[in-house]
């Protein structure tokens, strides 16, 4: 697999910038700040050079380029992209002429240290001043790197120095720096601190003595611990307590090499080099990385995120991240690197030639660490540059962001995925992996959904429908039930005349799988080991040991990623929508619609057409009237002001008396007559029927719902206000008429008074649960027996729900029907008789429930 493989590369290019004239001697010290290079001899002189031209924009835009066009072109569905190939890793890389034609180096400075021509043995400069800490004839000097102008003589006698400035000891105390310089040929190591914000009056005070086991041959510090690399042994030194551990034992053949990493040391040890923290002490022996090398090394230095190792011949590049070989640059013979240099060049020298390496961008890095799935190593990686604190990386962590976002998605895991998503995407870009959660466009529109918008756009409704209150949106797929106010002049044009693309960028770089993200997760797929097959049938299904899962096929692993995935978006997209544009809001909504009838949880679709802020007309119509789901068409039509329509929709789709067969003569309230339940039941049965259709309504607001609907009807073609839904479009008739018996029994636990909702033709909720047996007597052939007598115990279940929260079943309709009634109409006999014998056993129930509680005499039946 591509992403098991390390192709992290380091240097772009790689240029030589200066030739040592002879008379100067050969190079024996050297050290890097910016562009400037300074540079001891063994004849006792010190130059410095500029380096002019070496420039990264041009390779982080050619980056930038290479990242975008690699993922857009024909081959994008590859998951490490193409910024290097197998061949490259290995493939030595020398020095570039084209780059070396607009880089120029310019010999600045140069002055005669040491008037006995003594080589210069070590320089280091500040990381944050004008400082330059030089040792020759074996003495610690401190000099202006501007002017070389000599400012102190630190000590006298030295074997070797290092310096670290106040970003690594003390932020509060900027301009000190800790210099250690050990004693010549002696155990001594003493530590000054020299504080550079005096300007011309700073002098190197001495703090602390310490006692070594054995001279220092080379040493670094980190924060307050050294590492002194001696004759037999690596030694880490606490600098506050004069505490020692060591690390790691040597023969005393070779001469120790140390190199300061982010936090820890780099130790040679024959031809390996060993790591440790150097964070805090260690209580023992506690080695880290081990990296093995072919030949010997000859210096190393850390360039976060690498380990750049110069032999005789060549130099090794490893990436810390996994510790394998990402790249082998011709630099010959090297001994001398910048040692605590930064930025994007890296500078080294041979006794007479000094070179340049362009490395690779920080975007460049940490894409190429999160394509091959080192999403938790770009982010330290990130942090460590933040240390530095020279660059504005807000930009580029939002970026790595994405990418590890995607990383995480095409892996299989949505969850880490859109946490690093947050709002830094437009949700349309994972919706491109959700084909059926992207709306049609104008040319897919059916033509009464055509005919709908060219009317409305030749005639707006006569109505103006003022704002009430403020715009309900949609929290966390959940709106208020208190909250009834609309936005429906704002959102009437809306409709039809924006586009659902608007403000589109374009698909993100890293959206690699766009559409097809079942190749992704085959590929994660892939990477868990097999299930033992049980005997040789090659037809067998492949099984995988898949984490969490327990051993499952291909087919299974896409099923259960598609629910995970989905399921994150809905969560995501809840979370999101409170903040998000009108744009934003419009695709996230119809995503969740989608999902949520495909769930069919019917409560969060409901609630996203009914309080939807950014919910389209055009986008819904053609998939709710494909699923049937014409309450819900009817109430968003509503919302949007097609008051007629939605009418219509009601009258002929929806109402019950849309349902029930014509009815002959006057309604039985007006004439007498009597009601269908009465006409089929045996006269012995009527006063059954009379316990319970003559009964007192007891809620006071259920008299006075009757009162209205008997006094004053609605018209079917009025227009209503739009600050209050119709009572057929609210929220239990909607999950009544789903039969949804779960999502029922939450909302009136949370709204109890629903169950008395009368609808414009005066039928309650059972009125409308009652009349969905029309499909025992239409579905007969699509029905098995099994499916009936599921949907009947379903229908009875609810009702009985409905009684216990006091839905009434005397009430009449417009047409004078009661839902036993509506029962006789759309069923058989055999089912009014079970229904009326479920009824009347609750209501008994009921009635032993209360005279127990009151304490009054049982009722007799």
């Amino acid at each position: 697999m591509l992403h098991s493989v390390a192709l992290m590369l380091a240097v772009r290019c790689l240029v030589r910038l200066y030739e040592m004239p002879p008379e100067y001697g050969q190079i024996s010290a050297f050290d890097t700040h910016g562009s400037t290079i300074f540079v001891g001899t063994d004849h006792g002189v010190l130059l410095k050079l500029a380096v002019e031209g070496a420039s990264l924009s041009d390779t982080a835009q050619q980056t930038t380029q290479n990242i975008t066009s690699s993922k857009d072109g024909p081959d994008s569905n590859g998951r490490a992209h193409n910024l290097a190939t197998n061949d490259a890793t290995y493939m030595p890389m020398f020095a570039s002429s084209e780059a070396s034609e607009k880089i120029h180096t310019t010999l600045v400075r140069f002055t005669l240290l040491s008037a006995m021509k003594k080589k210069i043995e070590r320089l280091q400069h500040s990381r944050t001043h004008t400082l330059l800490f030089v040792l020759y004839e074996h003495r610690l000097v401190v000099l202006n790197s501007v002017s070389f102008s000599h400012l102190q003589t630190i000590a006298e006698h030295v074997g070797t120095f290092f310096v670290s400035d106040s970003q690594s000891n003390s932020p509060q105390r900027a301009g000190l720096h800790v210099v250690c310089a050990s004693e010549l040929n002696g155990k001594g190591l003493s530590v000054f601190e020299f504080d550079a914000s005096r300007g011309e009056s700073a002098r190197a005070i001495l703090a602390q003595e310490l006692v070594l086991p054995e001279p220092a041959q080379t040493l670094v510090t980190y924060g307050s611990i050294a590492c002194v690399g001696m004759r037999r042994e690596y030694s880490l030194l606490s600098l506050s307590d004069g505490s020692s551990c060591g690390v790691l034992p040597l023969g005393g053949e070779k001469q120790p090499l140390l190199a300061a990493g982010d936090g820890e040391v780099f130790m040679r040890h024959n031809h390996s080099i060993f790591s440790v923290s150097m964070r805090s002490m260690p209580s023992g022996r506690v080695m880290g990385r081990t990296i093995r090398l072919k030949d010997e090394a000859l210096s190393f230095v850390v360039r976060h995120p690498f380990l750049f190792v110069f032999t005789e011949h060549y130099c090794d590049v490893f990436s810390l991240y996994d510790d394998d070989m990402s790249g082998r640059l011709m630099l010959p013979g090297c001994l001398f690197s910048s040692q605590l240099g930064r930025g994007d060049f890296l500078y080294a020298a041979s006794k007479k030639k000094i070179w340049m390496a362009s490395l690779h961008s920080l975007r460049h890095q940490l894409a190429n660490l999160v394509e091959y799935f080192k999403v938790e190593e770009a982010f330290h990686l990130l942090g460590s540059q933040r240390a530095i604190g020279t660059l504005d990386l807000q930009g580029i962590e939002l970026e790595l962001h994405i990418m590890a976002g995607f990383a995480y998605l095409h892996h299989c895991r949505p969850k880490e995925a859109v946490l690093h998503f947050n709002d830094h995407i437009d949700p349309r870009d994972l919706l491109l992996s959700l084909l059926e959660c992207i709306p049609p466009g104008p040319e897919e529109y059916s033509p009464e959904l055509r005919a709908l918008l060219a009317r409305k756009h030749v005639k707006k409704d006569t109505s103006a429908t003022p704002k009430a209150g403020h715009s309900t949106t949609l929290k966390a797929g959940v709106a208020s039930k208190h909250d009834e106010s609309y936005e429906n002049s704002d959102n009437d044009d809306k409709d039809g005349v924006d586009n659902y693309w608007a403000e589109w960028e374009g698909r993100c770089p890293y959206n690699t799988y766009a559409g097809e993200l079942h190749h992704a997760w085959l590929e994660t797929f892939e990477t868990f080991p097999l299930v033992p097959r049980n005997n040789d049938n090659v037809d067998e299904s492949t099984y995988r040991q898949v984490t969490e899962w327990g051993a499952v096929t291909a087919t299974d692993f896409l099923e259960h990623a598609w629910e995970l995935f989905k399921d994150e978006i809905v969560l995501y997209f809840r979370f999101r929508l409170s903040q998000a544009s009108d744009v934003y809001a419009r695709a996230m909504e119809y995503a969740l619609l989608v999902l949520a009838l495909e769930a069919q949880d019917h409560r969060a679709a409901y609630r996203i057409v009914a309080y939807g802020s950014s919910i389209r007309l055009e986008d819904c119509y053609d998939l709710l009237s494909s699923l049937r789901e014409y309450r819900l068409l009817a109430c968003l039509l509503f919302r949007r002001g097609y008051f007629q329509e939605a009418n219509s929709v009601l009258t002929s789709r929806v109402y019950v008396s849309s349902i029930l067969p014509s009815l002959e003569g006057n309604p039985p309230d007006s004439t007498g007559l009597i009601s269908p339940a009465y006409k089929i039941l045996p006269e012995a049965m009527h006063v059954h029927l009379d316990r319970l259709l003559n009964a007192t309504l007891k809620s006071h607001c259920m008299n006075a719902m009757r009162h209205s609907t008997h006094e004053k009807r609605v018209s079917l073609n009025m227009t209503p206000t739009t600050t209050v839904l119709p009572a057929s479009l609210t929220e239990a008739m909607y999950l009544v008429s789903k039969l949804n018996l779960s999502a029922l029994r939450e909302l009136l636990h949370e709204s109890p008074e629903a169950s008395w909702t009368l609808d414009e033709e005066g039928c309650s909720l059972l009125h409308v649960l009652f009349s969905l047996l029309v499909l025992l007597e239409t579905s007969e052939e699509d029905m098995t027996p099994e499916g009936k007598s599921a949907l009947l115990n379903l229908v009875l279940s609810c009702a009985i729900l409905l009684l216990d929260y006091g839905a009434p079943v005397a009430i009449l309709n417009a047409q004078g029907l009661s839902c036993l009634d509506v029962v006789a109409l759309v069923a058989d006999d055999a089912l009014l008789d079970i229904i009326l014998t479920a009824l009347l056993a609750d209501n008994d129930l009921k009635e032993i429930a209360d005279a127990v509680e009151k304490g009054n005499t049982m009722p007799t039946p």
